[in-house]
């Protein structure tokens, strides 16, 4: 889906008006960027299934040695908002992620991908950016794994409150089944790093 086809879609909808708010801001500024070799929008939103909880899940790729360059720029447009939790990661030394939380309960996850590292982007996907063709390289056939298919406890403690926050928002969409699924396994999967942890002491 091209981001044209993606506006008319969402920006009259009074329910992601703050997330459609703020990806404009940032496809502005990721379009402006020599560094952005290509950047798409996945998630609930390029699944045209998304609603006042949903984060804006972006991948931008970038030059080569641009990572934390593109990280900065995204970062930017980021900054006035109210975050209430941030979480920091990296794919690699030039791939640099973040997930925030904001106080209004709308959420960003971004994640800055390097030519060097091995990442394709799973359909749909919103195109914003596809400078001289890039992202034909770097898109998959496959379907995109739902929330509930990933990886439990994956980064440990320090992203527990966005595990958590997943969950409230299955919860205030009544699918209650989907949360206690994910917090049986999230539990295991705690119950078990703190059984490995116990036993390296």
């Amino acid at each position: 889906m091209r981001f044209q086809e993606f506006l008319e879609r969402w920006q009259n909808n009074p329910s992601t008006t703050l997330q459609v708010a703020l990806l404009l801001r940032i496809a502005d500024a990721l379009r402006e960027s020599p560094d952005c070799t290509g950047a798409v929008v996945v998630g609930s939103f390029a699944k045209e299934s998304a609603d006042r909880l949903s984060d804006i899940d972006l991948v931008a790729f970038c030059s080569k040695g641009a990572g934390h360059s593109l990280f900065q720029t995204i970062q930017q447009q980021i900054a006035p908002s109210k975050v209430l939790f941030t979480f920091d990661g990296m794919h690699d030394a030039d791939s640099p992620f973040q997930k925030l939380i904001f106080e209004d309960m709308s959420s960003v996850e971004f994640h800055v991908v390097s030519s060097r590292t091995e990442l394709t982007v799973e359909q749909p996907f919103v195109e914003i950016v596809n400078r001289d063709s890039y992202l034909e390289s770097r898109t998959s056939p496959r379907l995109a794994a739902t929330k509930r298919d990933m990886t439990v406890f994956r980064y440990g403690d320090r992203f527990l409150a966005w595990e958590l926050f997943n969950c409230l928002k299955w919860l205030w969409r009544g699918d209650y089944a989907a949360s206690k699924r994910y917090l049986v396994k999230l539990g295991k999967a705690i119950e078990a790093s703190e059984g490995s942890d116990r036993s390296l002491s």
